[in-house]
């Protein structure tokens, strides 16, 4: 039985050619246990909705897993309902927003037969082998969501990985993304994209920690054979380690990083990943450098104390400070992240967030209004019209954190939010003197705003749609 694995068109496209890591450890383990399978990703092939659909059917599979985002749902649910009708095969959906809303996922999209929710890797496997016949029981596949006499029924949940049953897992199939090709990886803007682990032990309010709370690490033994492997199959030169949190101030990534050292992976490579501010150290940061880090990321997202405590970051401004000088001092090229739109917030706590961008100056900043995803705490606040929330749209297309009109605060309406969201990127750039570099952020970004206006346009074609049929 051949399988397609989905990544439908975003609702803008990715101007970062990325592989998915999710599917692609899909697609390896479901070839592991003898399927086929090929994975059609619309993002990273630059693909419409109608080449996809169209690539899909040419493959003629006898089943269709799709991953979707909350704001790529709708879209997955569209592309499945013309491609079902033209199939009639199975369709499963699997990704952060069925995990979030297992049920009502399936209630609301009945082109959904079967849901996988949590980790996929052994779900899909057991599910798959059911649908080929060689074993029966829907009941018994823990993390599945599915039909029964007309009725959704929601599986235990399957637990999570061990540590030892993640270090077992085959390497993601990129190959689906690079083929062959030992240079695949040459391009300047080309990322190698991998874990060391999975989950995260914190408690932020605005997030949903897909991967669960437990953190599970890969052996750095693992880790370092699969960035060998990625510059020897496919000429790799940066690597993007994608985990919730990669740099830890603990043993664990100390003994990563001195083995990469040891085994010389700083002259074949360099690498990027996510770090605390609560974790910068000198000596932390003097390691990375080592090892071959060149640039990080780091989530802020509010300049105001109360506010850092209401949504339980754990983090304070002054370590914040303190972790930016270290990063600055290294060499390390820095990313901060911050969100508008807090429980609580008001215009003092906007412009304590925005002037702390500012002042840190980091090489480049992410700066998103607050959106309720399914699963986390804000969402609960939100649908209860807590915190000063109120929704402005249900439609899960909008749930996207830098083109959204999801949310606004008492006092602070939609339009303000996103004027302060407009200010910081201003101001980082303008009052630093840094007008090279508001160009090149323009010129990076030239694809998201085209698809953001896009998205604009056909939200303005189907208003006078409406307006014309009434």
């Amino acid at each position: 039985m051949k399988i397609a694995l989905v990544k439908p068109p975003g609702t803008y496209a990715s101007w970062v050619k990325w592989s998915m890591l999710g599917i692609s450890y899909i697609s390896a383990c479901l070839e592991t246990d003898g399927f086929e399978c090929k994975i059609f990703d619309a993002d990273f092939k630059s693909w419409s909705e109608s080449t996809l659909v169209s690539e899909v059917l040419k493959y003629d599979p006898g089943v269709i897993g799709f991953t979707a985002m909350t704001h790529d749902i709708m879209m997955a649910a569209a592309i499945a309902r013309d491609l079902k009708a033209q199939l009639n095969i199975p369709v499963i959906i699997g990704g952060c927003h069925v995990t979030a809303l297992p049920s009502r996922t399936l209630e609301e999209f009945p082109v959904f037969d079967y849901g996988i929710y949590g980790e996929g890797e052994r779900t899909m496997s057991e599910l798959m082998k059911l649908l080929s016949g060689h074993e029966h029981g829907l009941e018994n596949i823990k993390g599945l969501v599915f039909r029964d006499a007309g009725r959704v029924t929601v599986n235990p949940p399957r637990p999570v990985l061990t540590e030892k049953e993640i270090d077992e897992l085959p390497f993601p199939d990129f190959r689906q993304y690079y083929g062959t090709d030992k240079n695949a990886l040459s391009g300047k803007d080309k990322y190698y994209i991998t874990i060391t682990g999975r989950g995260c032990p914190f408690r932020c309010v605005f997030c949903m920690r897909v991967l669960g709370s437990e953190v599970r690490r890969r052996s750095p033994q693992k880790v370092c054979d699969e960035i060998e492997f990625a510059v020897s199959a496919y000429g790799a030169h940066t690597i993007n380690f994608a985990d919730e949190i990669f740099l830890f101030n603990n043993s664990e990534t100390r003994a990563l990083l001195n083995m990469m050292i040891e085994r010389r992976l700083p002259g074949k490579i360099k690498w990027t990943g996510l770090i605390r501010a609560n974790f910068v150290t000198p000596e932390l940061i003097s390691l990375a450098k080592r090892a071959g880090c060149y640039h990080l990321e780091m989530g802020v997202e509010s300049g105001d104390e109360e506010i850092l405590k209401r949504i339980k970051k754990g983090i304070t401004v002054e370590q914040v400070r303190k972790a930016v000088q270290i990063i600055k001092s290294s060499g390390i090229t820095l990313n901060t992240y911050y969100i508008l739109g807090h429980p609580g917030e008001t215009k003092e706590t906007l412009r304590k967030t925005v002037d702390l961008a500012i002042e840190l100056n980091t090489d480049d900043i992410a700066v998103g209004l607050m959106v309720p995803y399914p699963g986390t705490e804000i969402y609960e606040l939100a649908i209860e019209g807590k915190g000063g929330y109120r929704m402005l749209s249900g439609k899960w297309s909008d749930f996207d954190k830098y083109c959204s009109k999801v949310l606004e605060i008492e006092g602070l309406p939609y339009k303000e939010l996103s004027r302060w969201q407009r200010d910081a990127f201003i101001g980082l750039y303008l009052r630093n003197g840094r007008y090279l570099d508001a160009l090149k952020f323009l010129w990076k970004i030239r694809l998201a705003l085209f698809f953001i206006f896009v998205k604009w346009l056909n939200g303005l074609k189907c208003l006078l749609t409406r307006q014309n049929r009434t």
